[in-house]
């Protein structure tokens, strides 16, 4: 190459070569990886009633849907600890989830021991190179729950108490009908359950649902074998002539065996006014809850959140990712706290992305 007056003169050839060089490496490092809207927010689902709902679109939103259930504005429904999607029995849209499971093999001590920054890093980690198959999302589904919906801790007495807001309604065994039914009290001496009381309405076939009738139980014999239709109440759950039991375990159990189900009301629902118990989209063959790929469970680091590790009554965020998909869109989404900035609780913390 020579210089004249300070200004280079490059050989033709070398000219080519770097056009085509350019040419090469254009190709070689592609456009710019496009970075999709993204966001965070503090959701205030501290209401045991009410729902809040997250549409996660152009960078999230909080919505107020007239009916939840027929619309599909949303994505995401957040109550305390609770999370549901967009679809399968919980709504009508077609959002369904993936749990990625990054930190589901976690014992209880690691869990306690991640911070704020090992949930960034996990999120961040995420890429849309890690979204699955459709057919590996799951839509929402009745799962077992987990026993912990008919009763809660009460700081005030400092101990369980029955939680009448949690209800379900029941397909009897042997096509007797149907009915709704709720927990309305339950007896402690310390921490050892005497007994509770159920509440229930029946739904003969082809009538509607009746007035309120109760069925006090007593753990002083063991488990309790209820049926519904006559109110008997029976020591042995041989035969069909049960429908729901109770145990001084605190496990409520149906009659599967004779095509008892149960499908869960929403807290919203009013136990009082409601007309029908026939008319659930299905009936599983045990205590239900819904749920899909976040998980309903509390208890181990497979979910959202894992409760009272330490003995203290405290949530502990798993930091595990979950993809959320509606349509052609996919969303890496993190739950990564469960308390406000005063401490208070059912104040989940989320954060998102969309991938595609």
């Amino acid at each position: 190459m020579s210089r004249t007056h300070g200004v280079s003169h490059a050989h033709p050839g070398a000219l080519l070569a770097v056009f085509l060089c350019s040419q090469a490496c254009e190709s070689e490092v592609g456009p710019p990886e496009e970075v999709f809207e993204e966001g965070e927010i503090v959701v205030d689902a501290s209401s045991p009633i009410n729902f809040v709902y997250l549409n996660l679109a152009d960078g999230g939103s909080l919505v107020s849907p007239s009916d939840p259930g027929a619309s599909t504005d949303w994505h995401m429904a957040f109550r305390r600890y609770t999370v549901r999607l967009n679809g399968g029995v919980a709504g009508p849209g077609a959002v369904a989830g993936f749990n990625t499971g990054n930190n589901a093999h976690l014992s209880a001590e690691e869990v306690t021991a991640l911070t704020a920054a090992d949930g960034e890093a996990a999120f961040a980690a995420v890429t849309d190179a890690d979204i699955p198959a459709a057919s590996s999302f799951a839509e929402d589904l009745l799962v077992p729950d987990d026993g912990s919906t008919w009763f809660r801790f009460d700081p005030r007495v400092g101990n369980i108490v029955a939680n009448p807001g949690a209800a379900w309604k029941v397909r009897e065994g042997s096509g007797r009908g149907h009915a709704v039914f709720r927990v309305v009290d339950l007896r402690m001496d310390g921490r050892r359950p005497l007994g509770l009381t159920i509440e229930y309405r029946r739904h003969d076939p082809g009538g509607t649902l009746g007035s309120a009738d109760t069925a006090v139980i007593s753990f002083a014999r063991g488990p309790v074998y209820l049926e519904l239709a006559e109110g008997d109440q029976l020591q042995t759950g041989d035969g069909c002539g049960w429908d729901l039991s109770a145990s001084p375990e605190l496990v409520i159990e149906v009659n599967a065996s004779c095509q008892t189900g149960t499908f869960p009301l929403d807290a919203t629902d009013d136990f009082t006014a409601l007309e029908r118990a026939d008319d659930a989209p299905e009936y599983a063959g045990f205590l239900s809850a819904i749920a899909g790929a976040f998980p309903v469970t509390t208890g181990d680091a497979a979910g959202v959140f894992w409760y009272d590790i330490q003995e203290n009554s405290r949530m502990w965020p798993t930091y595990n990712v979950f993809l959320v998909r509606d349509g052609d869109e996919v969303y890496k989404v993190q739950i990564f706290d469960y308390y406000n900035a005063t401490g208070q609780s059912g104040f989940p913390s989320v954060r998102f992305q969309r991938l595609r």
